[in-house]
Formats: structure tokens, C-alpha cells, sequence
């Protein structure tokens, strides 16, 4: 036994003894016919979640763009940002305090609320609203579908199966998304309240056949007397002290502190910008609120992990495995890198191109058609082949890295070809790179662990998006003013807000004081583009220290065992090479 497994075999707490017993006896809950009803309705979920994936940023884009407030926009980002990467622990938690039916439940209840909201919002408090109730149902609906499916397959199938249900629909929603997103906002079209109302209604459909699926299981694994969850002094417990024990199951409070401490110290970023952003440095408030963030709510939060949190939002027997602190460096920089060169980019080509509304929309899902792509790809190889995922982890940051750097030359030049090629290049990096790293953390823990290995890393991936995105939004607000002012100088501060506000009006202009406005944007993208390339180095640099197994028929490389709880054997192949030991 590695030193990894004697310490999360004596760690192991009462919420994780109840996932081992439904995740240990799966072979006797899932027949084959359930399992294709399984399939069928993770297929469904996923669909629903990709095809909203890929247009609801157009929603918002539309709706700030109407509200004259596009530059406010990065504000809505930011803090949706936030709740994104809370909503990662807290549904971990709650997939197995509760269950994973009832976690997507909730989900679907946040999804059907906040689009609500939004369709029906007559200013841009009302759509910030609405977004951050949404972006809870989106993050928990992502990671419960990753749980889910980690629950069934082997180290082998389960990049396959994870790619295909996270990914595999953009192949066909990628000219859904265009020509959905050109209808409804065309000249005479629906509109964009739409596009979110429409939304809301599908999500039930799209949701319940999963909810279902996973309630009979849960109900025959029940049926089974497998669930020991359901038969504890728990169960019967006053109301009271069953609120008081699931509050402690997510560790509602260390969630609280560390959105606190997210919002405190990054919505400032975005919010104080120049003349034309929501308020300004000097205003008291905004330096207030990060010194609060930075000085008070995160020590607090720090304090209640170590010392008073009765399950804390990632325990430290995770967080000391090399392999997931590697694979958190890894997502948190690089999304960072990545979100400096996105967050902005559909305000930069809407300004800089002529492109079509469809067009543009093709180009805003380009990245994530490739990442879908090569990761699917590579899962497919490294699958078949049962090889290590290190190198081709390496490799791909690698090529993640070139990717950032090709867009110093497209931003200059706006080059068609050289703009599309940058989006593919990203994407081939950071396809492999999302699949392998994700593997790489579930496989280098004991089953028990894998929601909580699988929160750390989506976590790190979402805090890293808020900081991308947060520095992104500043840089926006704060230089593109600057630029137009000196590159269109005949403008007024009341056009050059305008200009700001609604990057589309920049079509309009013709001659050179299109070319000038145009050098504007191309100069503030370069802006975020130089700490971009900088930062993209360190998840590079962090893949060289994960520890690389190979992707055999086993639940994870620590415990060595078959989806049936029983240790694997095979006298074809050695299963040793896959084993992970962890040095002291």
C-alpha cells in the first residue's frame, strides 16, 4: 500500500463512506438497459448544456450592447466568474451529501429561474441578476455530469465518455449556434429575451429524463440495503440537525468566506476603470473592499479550513497529492492566459471585422469546436493505446503556448486565416490538455476522493477564469478609452463612450478613422496579450510534476480496482505500471 492510500483510507469522511457505498455496487444497481437509459439521458443533458454553452454569451453580449452598457458587461462576467467556481465545490458536496439526482435537480431549478429572470429583465441590474442565478445551475450541471460519469467507466473509456458528453455536440451545434443566434437577433427577428425564455423551458425536458434515471438508481441501490446513508441515526434525526449537518457536508461557511474573498478583491478590478466604466479608483469603496477581501475575509476563510471546518471545501489529503496540486497550477494559470485573450474577443473582432453576425458567431465557438476535437481525439488514441498522459500533457501546453503567441501577429493585421488559426492552434493545446489533466486527478486518487479531486481541479481552472477575466474587464475599460482618444482624437468623450459601449457601431465608420479606431482595439488587445503569453509558461512548466500512469480497465491507478470494487487482474498485462506512489 502507497502512502497515498494508508492516508485516505484512515481520512475518509462520513459523506465519503456513503458515495464508496452506492459507487461500490454499481454492478448490482445498472443492468444493460439502464445503463443505455443512462447514456441516452446524459446525452440529453449534455446536449442541452453544450447548445447553451455556446450562445447565452451572445445573449448577454446583445442585451448589454441594447442597454448602451456593453462595457459593464465585463462586470457581469467577472462575478458570474465567481459563482461558476463556487458552484464546483458546492455541488461536489452536495452530489454526495445528497445525491447526484437531487444535485441536478437543484441545478435545473437555478437554470429555469435565472432565465427567467433575464428574458423578462428591463435594465442591467436585472440581467446580472439573473446571470449569476443561471451560472450556479451551469456549474453544477457540469460537474455532476463529470461525477456521473466517473461513477461508470475505467481509467480507459473515461476521457472517451467524458469528452464526448462535455464536447462531442459542439461538432453539431457549431452551425446551430450561428444560425440560432443570427435569427433571434436579426433585424425583425424574436430578440434576445428569446433566447434565454426559450432556454428555460427546454432545460426541463433536457433535465428531468437524467434526474429520473439516477432517482431509480439511487432507489434500487436503496432496495438493495447498499445505501447505509438512508438506515443511520441521521436519517432520523431532527430537522434541525440534519440542516445543521448538510450545512457542514458542503462547508457552507468556507464557501461563503472564499466567495467573499473572490468578489472583494477581483469585481473591484473590473468595476473601477476609466471615465466610462460603472466607477472609478477614486472612489473610497473600491480600495476598501480589496484590502477587506485580501486582509480580513480570506484569512477568516483560511482560519475555518484549518482549524473549524468539520469537512473542509477540499481536504488537505487531496491537496497534498502532487499530482493534483500540478494539475490545479495547471488550470488555474492557464485559464487565466486564456480568459486575457477570450474575455474580450468577441468586442474585439465585432469592432475590428466586418464579418456577418453568423460569422461571428462561428469564430466566438471556433476554440471550443477544436478543443472538443483534438481532446475527443487524443482520448480516442490514448484509450486504445492504454498509454501515460504526461507527455502528451506537456506537449499540448506546449502548443497551447504557440497558439497565445499567434495572436500578436492577428490582432495586428486582422487577418482572417491568422485570427481563425489562432482559435484552432488554443484550442488542439488546450483540448489535450483540459482531458489528460482531468484524468490525470481522478486517476491519482482513491475512488472516494474523485468528486473532490474533480472539484479541486475545476475549481482551480473557474478561480483562474474570475482572475483572466477580472484583469481582461480592467484592461478593457481602463486602456481601450485611453487608445481611441489618442488614435481618433477629433472624437468627443460622449462618442468615445458610445464606441465603447456598442463595439458594433465601429462598422460604421469608413476611411481612416475606421483604420485608427481599428488600431485602437488591435492596441488594447495587445495589452492583455503580453501577461497572456507570460502567464501560459507556468502551465507548461507545472505539467513536468504531475505523476504519469497509464490508462488501463481500473477505476483509478491507487487502488488498482475493477467499476466492481474488486481488485483488477489480468494475466495479459501487468497492471504495476499504473500504480502511483506517492513519496514522502
Amino acid at each position: 500500500m502507497s502512502v497515498l492510500d494508508e492516508k485516505n483510507t484512515s481520512d475518509t469522511a462520513s459523506g465519503d463512506e456513503l458515495v464508496i457505498t452506492i459507487k461500490g455496487t454499481q454492478s448490482g444497481v445498472w443492468g444493460t438497459k439502464s445503463k443505455i437509459a443512462l447514456w441516452i439521458s446524459v446525452a440529453l443533458a449534455s446536449y442541452m448544456y453544450i447548445l447553451d454553452n455556446g450562445t447565452n454569451w451572445a445573449w448577454g453580449s446583445y442585451a448589454t450592447i441594447q442597454f448602451g452598457h456593453y462595457q459593464q458587461f465585463a462586470a457581469i462576467q467577472c462575478a458570474t466568474s465567481i459563482l461558476l467556481a463556487i458552484g464546483k465545490p458546492l455541488f461536489a458536496k452536495l452530489t454526495d451529501a445528497a445525491g447526484r439526482a437531487e444535485a441536478i435537480a437543484v441545478a435545473l431549478f437555478f437554470y429555469v429561474l435565472g432565465y427567467t429572470i433575464n428574458a423578462s429583465t428591463p435594465n442591467m441590474v436585472g440581467l446580472g441578476a439573473g446571470s449569476c442565478i443561471w451560472v450556479l445551475g451551469f456549474s453544477g450541471l457540469q460537474i455532476a455530469l463529470q461525477i456521473v460519469i466517473a461513477d461508470v467507466t475505467t481509467l480507459r473509456w473515461r476521457p472517451i465518455i467524458s469528452s464526448l458528453s462535455t464536447g462531442g455536440w459542439y461538432f453539431i451545434n457549431f452551425y446551430a449556434n450561428g444560425q440560432i443566434t443570427a435569427k433571434l437577433t436579426a433585424v425583425g427577428g424574436a430578440g434576445w429575451r428569446w433566447g434565454y425564455g426559450i432556454y428555460a423551458l427546454c432545460y426541463i425536458p433536457a433535465l428531468s429524463p437524467i434526474i429520473i434515471v439516477l432517482l431509480w438508481a439511487q432507489r434500487r441501490a436503496k432496495a438493495q440495503g447498499v445505501l447505509a446513508g438512508d438506515i443511520s441515526p441521521e436519517a432520523k434525526a431532527p430537522l434541525a440537525s440534519r440542516i445543521r449537518s448538510f450545512m457542514e457536508d458542503v462547508d457552507a461557511v468556507g464557501l461563503f468566506f472564499f466567495a467573499a474573498t473572490l468578489a472583494l478583491v477581483f469585481l473591484p478590478i473590473v468595476l473601477a476603470g476609466g471615465s466610462y466604466a460603472t466607477t472609478t479608483w477614486h472612489n473610497p469603496a473600491i480600495p476598501a473592499m480589496m484590502v477587506i477581501g485580501g486582509a480580513v475575509t480570506f484569512p477568516i476563510f483560511i482560519f475555518w479550513e484549518v482549524k473549524m471546518a468539520v469537512h473542509p471545501v477540499i481536504p488537505w489529503r487531496v491537496l497534498r497529492n502532487r499530482t493534483i496540486l500540478a494539475g490545479c497550477a495547471i488550470n488555474f494559470f492557464d485559464f487565466i492566459s486564456f480568459y486575457l485573450t477570450y474575455a474580450e474577443l468577441y468586442g474585439f473582432v465585432s469592432a475590428t471585422t466586418k464579418w456577418e453576425i453568423s460569422n461571428l458567431i462561428y469564430y466566438s465557438n471556433a476554440q471550443s469546436l477544436s478543443l472538443t476535437f483534438f481532446g475527443l481525439s487524443w482520448a480516442v488514441i490514448a484509450g486504445s493505446f492504454k498509454t501515460g498522459y504526461k507527455n502528451s500533457l506537456i506537449v499540448a501546453l506546449a502548443i497551447r503556448l504557440l497558439g497565445v503567441g499567434i495572436m500578436f501577429y492577428a490582432r495586428a493585421h486582422q487577418n482572417t486565416g491568422a485570427l481563425v488559426m489562432t482559435q484552432i492552434i488554443q484550442g488542439l493545446g488546450g483540448g489535450i490538455a483540459a482531458v489528460a489533466s482531468q484524468i490525470g486527478a481522478q486517476g491519482a486518487v482513491p475512488h472516494q476522493d474523485v468528486a473532490l479531486a474533480t472539484a479541486a481541479l475545476l475549481l482551480s481552472a473557474e478561480v483562474g477564469g474570475v482572475v483572466g477575466t477580472a484583469v481582461a474587464g480592467a484592461i478593457w475599460v481602463n486602456r481601450l478609452p485611453i487608445e481611441i482618444a489618442k488614435h481618433v482624437p477629433s472624437l468627443n468623450s460622449t462618442e468615445i463612450a458610445s464606441y465603447i459601449g456598442s463595439p458594433t457601431l465601429v462598422r460604421l465608420l469608413t476611411g481612416d478613422e475606421y483604420t485608427d479606431m481599428v488600431d485602437a482595439y488591435s492596441e488594447t488587445m495587445r495589452t492583455m496579450l503580453i501577461p497572456a503569453i507570460v502567464i501560459a509558461i507556468i502551465p507548461f512548466t507545472a505539467a513536468f510534476f504531475v505523476k504519469d500512469f497509464r490508462l488501463l480497465e481500473i477505476q483509478n491507478a491507487v487502488e488498482v480496482k475493477t467499476l466492481d470494487g474488486r481488485r483488477a487482474q489480468n494475466a495479459g498485462e501487468s497492471i504495476e505500471p499504473a500504480i502511483l506512489e506517492e513519496k514522502v
